[in-house]
């Protein structure tokens, strides 16, 4: 309304400070929205921290696995109040974490079923190994005594 008195100053406010007021007064649901951002950013953050800490433990660098374990907090925070000092660096995290987020859960299937099909290799190997060792020494046995060749 452009004939509204402007408090501060006594007068009437010029539509221009109209929009501008009622922007500032929009600007605290983008607060909200901006702390909800925040932290869904953090806590994908810290969730992608606790996959890499589990992949280092499963294999067995419990020094990096501890180091992320312990500073995973601080690390998502700050990059996080990155994202408020450097805008445009939140969407590009958002894209990684998209990016990312997925990679490490499918990575961590693709590592547990690449392991069990190297056990499952290894133990074909070794059943074959002894099949091979089993044949090889029943015909040194035969081998010394004559035997009837039949061709076909």
């Amino acid at each position: 309304m452009a004939d509204e008195l402007d408090l501060e100053t006594g007068g009437r406010q010029s539509p221009r400070e109209e929009r501008r007021r009622r922007r500032e007064g929009a600007g605290g649901e983008s607060k909200t929205t901006s702390e909800k951002l925040d932290r869904e950013l953090h806590g994908r953050l810290t969730g992608a921290l606790d996959q890499v800490v589990e992949w280092r433990q499963a294999r067995e660098d419990e020094e990096l696995a501890t180091a992320i374990d312990e500073d995973k907090e601080k690390m998502a925070k700050g990059l996080v109040s990155l994202t408020h000092v450097v805008v445009p660096l939140r969407q590009p995290l958002l894209i990684f974490l998209g990016f990312v987020e997925p990679l490490l859960a499918f990575g961590r299937v693709g590592r547990i079923l690449a392991g069990r099909w190297f056990e499952r290799r290894a133990q074909r190997a070794e059943e074959m190994a002894q099949a091979q060792a089993e044949w090889d020494a029943q015909h040194a046995a035969n081998a010394g005594q004559p035997g009837v060749v039949s061709v076909g």
